[in-house]
């Protein structure tokens, strides 16, 4: 099948002709990967015309400025910063929204679904606090990267900063994430009383926040299926019963200390909270070098 990659930005740009854009439509239906690859040229046309805007005169300031001569006494309005603010993150939200890999969200969903169901007919409510930070985390370490972006370097050149776009597609995810482990946690209350969910929430809720900040930074560092072991490790390691094992063997091995030590960090939520922002900031101080890497590259 033939891929009308070319006329893609042209069919943004709203330039081809009547039968040409048609012929595309007809490929565009058919075809997964130009769908991708325009919304991909659909969220850079978003970027540009925000870019724009910001640029443009607004509109009647001639005729302000002809009003203001005459009537220096009178006071000008105060421009809706607020709302324009408003309306620049929302933009910036539904385009990388766009860019987020499709996969993530019904796999999320789908896993979430079926920690719950286990926990429905084990019995056991913790199975959500053990599911819900690796499923986040799994979604958090493909969200950035040219590993998890085939456009990555288109998007770094857009006018919007690197740490921008990763905080919106961050806030995206996370949002959905925390959505999907709330209402776990409210499928919960069919095995427990009510008044316990609290206590569920909290179970999950700064694990996966750590978890989450942790997967995010060691993806932007290392590749994605490195950044998920090292990540699932450090989280099943907690629950791990070294000392049986070497008593089995004969081996005499000191580590109950430790592991307590290791345990009540992750049963500590205010600990893991704050590590949490700490990650998060270094994450997102992080895509300056990336950004940075792509100034310096020869034209």
């Amino acid at each position: 099948m033939s891929h009308y990659r070319d006329e893609l930005p042209l069919y943004v740009a709203g330039q081809l002709k009547p039968q040409e854009k048609a012929a595309v439509d007809a490929h565009l239906r058919e075809c997964v990967a130009c769908r991708d690859e325009l919304a991909i040229w659909l969220s850079l046309a978003v970027e540009i015309r925000a870019a724009d805007a910001k640029v443009t005169a607004p509109a009647g300031l001639a005729e302000r400025a002809l009003e203001r001569i005459h009537t220096p006494e009178a006071e000008p309005k105060p421009a809706p910063r607020l709302w324009r603010t408003c309306q620049s993150v929302f933009s910036l939200l539904r385009a990388q929204a766009y860019l987020i890999k499709r996969e993530i969200w019904p796999a999320t969903a789908g896993i979430m679904a079926l920690g719950v169901i286990l926990g429905l007919l084990s019995n056991h409510v913790e199975a959500i606090s053990y599911i819900a930070p690796l499923v986040a985390a799994a979604g958090l370490t493909a969200l950035y990267g040219p590993e998890n972006d085939p456009a990555h370097e288109l998007v770094l050149a857009t006018p919007t900063s690197s740490w921008k776009i990763l905080l919106a597609r961050l806030s995206v995810v996370s949002a959905y994430n925390l959505l999907l482990a709330l209402l776990a946690s409210l499928a919960m209350l069919l095995i427990v009383p009510p008044n316990l969910l609290g206590m569920i929430i909290l179970g999950w809720l700064a694990p996966m926040a750590f978890l989450s900040a942790l997967a995010l930074l060691l993806s932007l560092w290392m590749k994605t299926s490195t950044a998920i072991a090292i990540a699932y490790g450090l989280w099943i390691l907690q629950y791990m019963k070294f000392s049986k094992v070497f008593d089995n063997w004969g081996i005499s091995v000191q580590l109950n200390h430790f592991l307590d030590i290791y345990r009540s960090f992750w049963q500590s939520p205010e600990l893991l909270l704050i590590f949490a922002l700490v990650l998060l900031a270094i994450g997102l101080f992080s895509t300056h070098f990336s950004e940075h890497s792509l100034n310096q590259t020869p034209g």
